[in-house]
């Protein structure tokens, strides 16, 4: 039996609830992601006494867990079936949430992000697989409204959120985000008790199921693409674009806050979009690829010329919200991946392409947090501001990243929504479809 593929009319109810808990869990775990350290940066600098790197590194840490663990997530799901990884994702997400509120430990902190991390892997992949089975021929939809409720957590996540700890305090508002992330497992967990689950396969994890998808030279352009696109666009909306926006174009903390509210919302509302326009261009998809390669490219581009001209602009908060219009591509290259790779390694290669998005955030925040940290700060009270230097390191990085990623939006080819599967060990590419 497979997952919510054909459930009786009796069972839809259930169902749909426990999808609307997945949504709201991935909701959550896109606060956890954006609020801390990019909505926070300055209270959690103050109140620990660390350095960037030493804040970074709560970012850092979440997505290198999150990244490495897609891996692990996609063979969990084929073995175990979706429903049940949510659930140990449910664990560790709560543990870590309320672990992270409760503390002020520095090591214990950095336990909690990875806790955390490793639970809110699950839940992506979990529901987009759910998802896949449930709606079938309309499931780039349904995925594009996954993702668009979840990126609202990340458009939560910055002004609301700021202007909550700013009325609240810290510790509350984490407190408060604990105790609902675990009120949303403990319902996704009661509506998931009676939906049948997958049987568990039997079989080991092999190195093989993860280096398939990798033969496919299309599959590489994906991943590349994929990565940078995203690592750039949500390195900027997790980490530092909150703060650049405070530091260098004189923002004020709210209004910082809610230009990075802004670019989640475009986010979201543009992965629904494009998905729309696709469908309605005959399922095309490679267009709005090759858009996103050359915004990624332009964006990073010209805030390195505005460092470079020393220019302090506030219209430097516009081109965040640029790049936050093609950030959001999952809708379209999920759908590219499950129709040019077989069945049984399919979930392999989403899981794979979520890696790279989070592998390239986790690796964009280290680097930059140690490239601000060339340059000594300017104290403007109790707050630690970067100057020029510092972020034209982190900019010209991120160019540098565009490049690849927009040379290889260009290598995506077409399907048109039809089946093309890669030939048996991938060499030469993909029968079928379309240059």
């Amino acid at each position: 039996m497979q997952e919510l593929s054909d459930p009786s009319r009796s069972m839809i109810p259930r169902v749909m609830a426990m999808l609307g808990c997945g949504c709201l869990l991935y909701f959550l775990a896109n606060v956890q992601r954006v609020a801390i350290p990019g909505a926070v940066f300055d209270q959690l600098q103050q109140e620990l006494g660390v350095s960037a790197s030493g804040v970074t590194a709560f970012g850092a840490i979440f997505m290198y867990v999150y990244a490495a663990a897609q891996l692990l997530i996609g063979f969990t799901i084929s073995r175990y079936g979706s429903v049940r990884t949510l659930f140990a994702g449910c664990v560790f997400f709560c543990g870590g949430t309320l672990l992270f509120a409760g503390t002020k430990n520095l090591p214990l902190l950095y336990l909690a992000r990875a806790a955390t991390g490793l639970g809110a892997a699950a839940f992506y992949l979990s529901v987009v697989n759910l998802l896949l089975k449930r709606f079938h021929e309309n499931s780039n939809l349904a995925i594009s409204v996954f993702v668009m409720v979840g990126y609202a957590g990340a458009v939560f996540a910055a002004a609301p959120f700021s202007a909550a700890v700013e009325a609240w305090g810290l510790r509350t508002i984490l407190a408060a985000v604990a105790v609902l992330s675990l009120a949303a497992a403990v319902c996704f967990c009661f509506f998931a008790a009676g939906v049948p689950k997958q049987p568990i396969h039997s079989g080991s994890l092999q190195l093989q199921s993860f280096l398939e998808p990798l033969y496919c030279r299309h599959n590489r352009s994906i991943f590349i693409f994929g990565g940078l696109n995203w690592g750039v666009y949500y390195v900027i909306q997790t980490v530092i674009g909150k703060k650049f926006l405070e530091d260098y174009c004189l923002y004020s903390r709210s209004s910082a806050a809610w230009i990075m509210s802004i670019t989640g919302a475009l986010a979201a509302l543009f992965g629904f979009l494009w998905a729309l326009l696709s469908k309605f261009s005959g399922n095309r998809r490679r267009w709005v690829c090759r858009i996103a390669g050359i915004m990624v490219l332009t964006v990073t581009g010209l805030a390195c010329i505005a460092l470079l001209a020393n220019w302090h602009s506030p219209l430097l908060g516009g081109l965040f919200c640029l790049i936050s219009v093609t950030a959001s591509i999952s809708a379209i290259v999920i759908p590219l991946l499950n129709e040019t790779n077989p069945p049984r390694i399919s979930t392999f290669a989403v899981a794979e392409l979520n890696f790279f998005f989070y592998a390239a955030v986790a690796v964009f925040g280290n680097l930059a947090g140690f490239l601000m940290g060339l340059f000594p700060p300017e104290r403007r009270g109790e707050v630690l501001c970067y100057g020029r230097n510092s972020y034209l390191c982190v900019f010209l990085l991120l160019f540098c990243c565009a490049v690849p990623a927009f040379l290889a939006s260009r290598r995506i080819r077409e399907t048109n929504g039809k089946v093309c599967r890669c030939p048996a060990k991938f060499a030469n590419g993909i029968n079928g479809c379309r240059e």
